[in-house]
């Protein structure tokens, strides 16, 4: 497993990179200061799939206390208006070479949970779900959420329909 510094959602993905023996590079915390007079905010990963897609990924962690994902209505997915420039940003800065990616970690509060078919992933006795949305689609369908706070979040039906299986982007095949 790849180092890191991060919180407990950045290290399960972290986990997850490492069981499935993606190659990942993960933005030291510590380091993230050589970046403070940067207007950029950073990110989480670069990871690397079997296809030579290479993926910039901003870890987004939320609990999930619900019964069931099939909705998607109560999986909060907003993220802030610096979240979406940061990764815009870093897309142009490695000439389109890297993928803008939001990961949402779930962390699964209850036992019994319908995850919609979606792996459930185990890492230091807690449960996580992960959910990616290409930046690009994020941007397609982001609405304001507080503009008071400067974030902005995605329609049920939207997050539904631009939601990728992270096991999609590394190549292994997911029937839901």
């Amino acid at each position: 497993m790849p180092k890191t510094g991060g919180n407990h959602y950045e290290k399960a993905f972290a986990g997850w990179l490492g069981d499935n023996r993606i190659r990942c590079l993960p933005v030291d915390q510590h380091k993230r200061q050589a970046f403070a007079k940067s207007k950029i905010k950073s990110f989480d990963y670069i990871f690397y799939a079997p296809d030579s897609n290479a993926y910039i990924a901003e870890i987004k962690g939320r609990k999930f206390s619900g019964k069931t994902f099939a909705a998607f209505g109560s999986l909060q997915n907003w993220v802030t208006l610096d979240d979406t420039n940061g990764l815009e940003s870093w897309v142009k800065i490695f000439n389109n070479k890297y993928k803008g990616l939001f990961v949402f970690a779930y962390c699964l509060e209850n036992i019994d949970v319908d995850t919609d078919g979606r792996e459930i992933f185990e890492f230091d006795n807690k449960r996580y779900v992960f959910i990616a949305v290409r930046l690009d689609d994020y941007k397609k369908g982001a609405t304001a959420r507080s503009r008071k706070w400067k974030t902005v979040h995605l329609s049920a039906e939207f997050y539904k329909n631009c939601a990728v299986n992270p096991n999609e982007l590394i190549g292994q095949k997911v029937i839901l």
